[in-house]
């Protein structure tokens, strides 16, 4: 699984290194923090604690128009939250802790410049989430790995940017991600996440 990883990370880099010697484009860096959530889990859960999640890694910008683009690239992607659930007549705590290697594609649109550099942006699109490294435990106890190894999600930034230097781009992004797949391989424990994270990138 590590060798795969290395592999499409290596190929995602060099086809936005290729892409980006003939195209108007914008490469960069980001990394956020914020805090994520089980958004649909099975009937037996009796409460949930938000957790702790964190983004960082390479960014990509193709730009199409003035105002419109294609964003890509890859962020390592870190969740970690719990829940308490009925088995039987005992109540149990169960805590997630996982890394994916993110892989967006999102429609980016952005206003035209006011007060000579400031815009404002929105990005939509799909989050391909391939699973790095999972941790399960059940009260304290680690559990054999349940999760999936490759995941989907929505995505939805808002923020805006601001031009520093000549070409350079600062931007302040609240990002929404909500998991539509189960992240778990059983059928009848159907468990997906919310996460909502504030990230800074800089884009050269």
């Amino acid at each position: 699984m590590k060798k795969k990883f290395r592999f499409l990370l290596c190929l995602m880099i060099i086809s936005l290194a290729a892409t980006a010697q003939r195209f108007e484009y914008q490469l960069g860096l980001k990394g956020g923090l914020g805090f994520d959530w089980a958004s649909s889990i099975s009937d037996d859960v009796i409460s949930k604690d938000n957790g702790f999640c964190y983004k960082y890694g390479f960014t990509g910008i193709y730009y199409f128009g003035e105002n419109y683009g294609i964003t890509s690239g890859f962020n390592i992607f870190g969740t970690k939250f719990s829940y308490k659930y009925k088995e039987e007549l005992l109540t149990k705590e169960a805590l997630h802790n996982t890394t994916y290697c993110q892989i967006p594609i999102l429609l980016k649109m952005r206003t035209d410049a006011f007060a000579d550099r400031f815009r404002i942006l929105g990005e939509i699109g799909y989050g391909f989430d391939i699973l790095v490294n999972g941790e399960y435990k059940v009260d304290g106890v680690k559990q054999d790995n349940p999760y999936r190894d490759v995941c989907s999600s929505f995505i939805v930034h808002l923020g805006f940017e601001m031009e520093v230097m000549s070409r350079s781009t600062l931007q302040f992004i609240v990002a929404y991600d909500t998991f539509f797949s189960s992240i778990q391989t059983m059928k009848n424990d159907k468990l997906t996440m919310g996460t909502l994270c504030f990230e800074l990138g800089f884009l050269f």
